[in-house]
């Protein structure tokens, strides 16, 4: 006779006759429990084809590449607009090298995770040719467009880190909630505003979302695995590389913990020891990727500490007087960064699927690193960045609402979550749009050289630096010593830094230079805190000069909000120019 067939999704073992063995592998495998063969059959149900991720990964991966040369050196401008880039490429590229066994950078305000992949595709394009070599005797603009070539490789690396986070955390959200939760999930991180703008910087937030990403996933697949000890142990490698990238991301490590103690797989004592030796390898994975705190422990203690007490006390006036600093995450930078409609709809996901212990882990990791950061005085929109995996997630639930809520729900919350989806992408598309256009910057240099004769004597209230048109092309330069000295003696204008101290009125009132040039970056923070030397200073300006020209590139579609957070306002910060009454 023939033995029938198994009901789809169930384990052969399931169907067989019981013994008292038998019952306690029912007991120690989750596969093996009622729970775990709807499970099996939801993922017969929710299987979802290769092709429809690397479709989400194309997508989020050409998005980054609209703009990908922002800022670029070049002849007129040795440096990227972006401050960080430089000192990110020195170290990774100029001063170490894998290949080579150079592997202290030196600098240690972030973790070397990211140099190292850096150094190892930029050696390597450079030893294939595809980064040219600079010749003997290199002149200064040479040196700029070796700079230019290595920036755009290193970002490109970054714009697949960007797209690889999209379809990790698409997959996380399809494992439990479905194909439409992980698609829409994916789509919210591909489209995240500020997420896309930063995936075409050299900078370190994207790579650590993207490890973060990854110890999520495997948080959420340690319920279902049929290996859990090793699927808790690449959490744990996971979220070491998180903190190897940046250091408090290393909070990622509590998802897969938290997961681990919240289904219970195996007895205590064995659980114990799993948690014990998730730890040691989230420690492992830190030390190996930045060796630096034990080959170098002396200066990585002390950058280490520099950034500690840089985070706590603040960064100049750039979040004095913005409130609490929760409150700031959301509103502006969260509110800017990932939308205000998409926290509306992923708070709508997580309240359907709060109850889902597999969930838990990720959730419980975020509300560390929320509260955690918020508590800084520093409050970059970019330190977000690791929240916006469980907030893609959320919109991505929110699309998919349970079966037995009401019709109304499972009506307007798909609803609610296309709207977040639609004013993502337009944002990002806004943001994009600025870094195709002409930069303010250079508007307002080539205004000064097709109007200003040679000899113009020109003013600033600050030191030139990246947000100043680039009247000399050192302007990037990392010392303010060194781009004072620049500026003092560029060739074709008479530079006049008003500076140091900044905002210096007497300065001003004894020198009169026939212009003055004023850019968002240096004025905003002082304006909004009314800080006197400020208004000492637009005293003598609003009395002596009159504004001539204001250079601006603001997002077309939906405009530009006032509260635009500082990391976002580098791709379009006006720049005025005053001229002597």
């Amino acid at each position: 006779m023939t033995r029938s067939a198994d009901p789809p999704g169930r384990p052969r073992e399931a169907s067989r006759k019981r013994t008292p063995q038998r019952d306690r592998r029912l007991k120690q495998n989750p596969a093996y429990t009622p729970a775990g063969i709807l499970l099996c059959q939801a993922r017969v149900q929710r299987h979802t084809p290769l092709a429809l991720w690397f479709g989400l990964f194309s997508v989020a991966f050409g998005i980054r590449l609209v703009g990908i040369r922002w800022g670029l050196p070049n002849a007129e401008h040795y440096y990227s607009y972006h401050p960080d880039e430089w000192l990110i490429l020195l170290a990774s590229y100029f001063v170490i090298n894998p290949y080579a066994g150079e592997f202290l950078p030196g600098f240690y305000n972030y973790g070397t995770l990211p140099m190292y992949l850096w150094s190892l595709w930029l050696h390597w394009l450079s030893a294939v040719g595809v980064i040219p070599s600079l010749p003997p005797n290199a002149t200064p603009e040479q040196v700029a467009l070796l700079r230019a070539e290595l920036y755009y490789w290193a970002r490109l690396l970054v714009a697949l880190m960007g797209a690889g986070t999209a379809v990790v955390v698409g997959r996380t959200a399809a494992m439990v909630g479905g194909t439409r939760a992980g698609v829409v999930a994916g789509l919210a991180m591909a489209f995240a505003p500020a997420f896309v703008v930063h995936s075409r910087f050299q900078t370190v937030d994207v790579p650590t979302t993207f490890f973060v990403a990854l110890a999520f996933h495997q948080a959420v697949a340690l319920a279902q695995s049929a290996r859990p000890m090793r699927t808790l142990l690449w959490g744990a490698f996971w979220a070491g590389c998180a903190a190897g990238a940046k250091y408090n991301a290393g909070l990622s490590l509590l998802a897969p913990l938290i997961s681990l103690w919240l289904l219970p797989i195996q007895p205590t004592p064995k659980r114990t020891l799993w948690g014990f030796a998730a730890i040691g390898v989230a420690g492992l994975t830190f030390l190996g990727v930045c060796p630096g705190m034990w080959a170098d422990s002396a200066r990585f203690w002390q950058h280490f500490w520099y950034e500690v007490r840089h985070v706590g006390t603040g960064h100049g006036e750039v979040f004095t007087g913005t409130g609490v600093g929760w409150v700031y995450h959301l509103v502006p930078n969260l509110s800017t960064g990932f939308g205000a409609l998409g926290l509306i709809a992923s708070a709508v996901g997580w309240a359907f699927s709060i109850r889902e212990r597999r969930w838990w882990g990720i959730l419980g990791a975020s509300l560390a690193y929320y509260l955690l950061i918020g508590a800084a005085e520093v409050r970059f929109l970019r330190y977000t960045f690791p929240l916006l995996p469980m907030l893609a997630i959320g919109v991505g639930l929110c699309a998919a609402p349970p079966a037995n809520t009401t019709r109304w729900l499972r009506v307007t919350a798909p609803l609610l979550a296309g709207a977040a989806l639609l004013w993502q992408l337009l944002s990002a598309t806004d943001f994009s749009l600025c870094m195709v256009r002409p930069d303010t910057r250079d508007q307002a240099a080539a205004w000064l050289r097709a109007n200003l004769p040679a000899g113009t004597r020109i003013g600033f209230p600050t030191v030139p630096w990246f947000y100043t048109p680039p009247l000399f092309p050192e302007t990037g330069e990392l010392y303010w010593q060194k781009r004072l000295e620049y500026a003092q003696a560029a060739p074709r204008y008479r530079l006049i830094p008003l500076a140091p101290p900044e905002w210096n009125a007497d300065a001003l009132q004894a020198s009169l230079p026939e212009y003055l040039i004023i850019s968002e970056f240096e004025e905003r923070d002082v304006q909004r805190i009314g800080r006197a030397d400020y208004k000492a200073f637009m005293q003598v300006v609003n009395t002596r000069y009159q504004l001539v020209q204001t250079f601006t590139n603001d997002p077309p579609l939906l405009g530009r909000k006032p509260t635009i957070p500082h990391d976002l306002l580098y791709i379009c910060p006006f720049v005025k120019v005053y001229r002597l009454r």
